[in-house]
């Protein structure tokens, strides 16, 4: 450590004895150096950064996967998760707790009433992450089925996530005769 001060200060000796001009020249081009490589603390991301895309991606990927967020890994202890409907996470698709009869009766109940899981959920939870559907300006963008992996699930919503071909004439038409009876045109 005391060798390089004294280098240092042979240095700053040495420099003194030079011409003013030359001086100069050093000073610009030490400092043009330094700028190279220094990066201040304002043009630096936030130490927070890193987490905040960590957590979008985590909710990106729920949504993609449909696992509900309570059962997201920064919302909910592993030993504290319970059974939610729909849920893909692991423990969702591994629970015995719940026996599988109540399972379906609970598929079957919200395939007849649309609003049964927000229902239920709201006494525990009150997000968007309990809807179906949300409309975010002119939007609607899917959060979450609470039918996923159950035998009521939308067959063609399933084909086009599992990346199936489908054609059209695979899903019923409706009757036509009702239709053509019911349609009242106004010209």
């Amino acid at each position: 450590m005391n060798n390089i001060l004294i280098i240092d200060n042979d240095l700053k000796d040495k420099i003194t004895l030079l011409p003013r001009e030359i001086q100069a020249r050093i000073c610009i081009f030490v400092w043009k150096e330094f700028w190279k490589t220094y990066v201040p603390k304002t043009a630096q991301p936030p130490s927070w950064v890193k987490y905040a895309n960590h957590v979008q991606k985590e909710l990106w990927q729920s949504k993609l996967n449909n696992i509900h967020f309570l059962h997201l890994p920064f919302n909910t202890l592993p030993e504290n998760k319970k059974w939610i409907m729909g849920c893909q996470c692991y423990s969702c698709i591994n629970n015995t707790e719940v026996d599988i009869m109540e399972k379906h009766i609970h598929y079957l109940v919200q395939y007849r009433e649309p609003d049964y899981f927000k229902r239920k959920r709201a006494t525990e939870s009150i997000s968007l992450w309990n809807e179906y559907y949300v409309f975010i300006g002119s939007t609607t963008l899917k959060v979450y089925d609470p039918l996923r992996g159950s035998y009521k699930e939308n067959r063609f919503t399933k084909r086009l996530r599992e990346g199936k071909p489908f054609v059209f004439t695979d899903y019923p038409e409706q009757d036509t005769e009702y239709v053509a009876e019911h349609a009242q045109f106004n010209f």
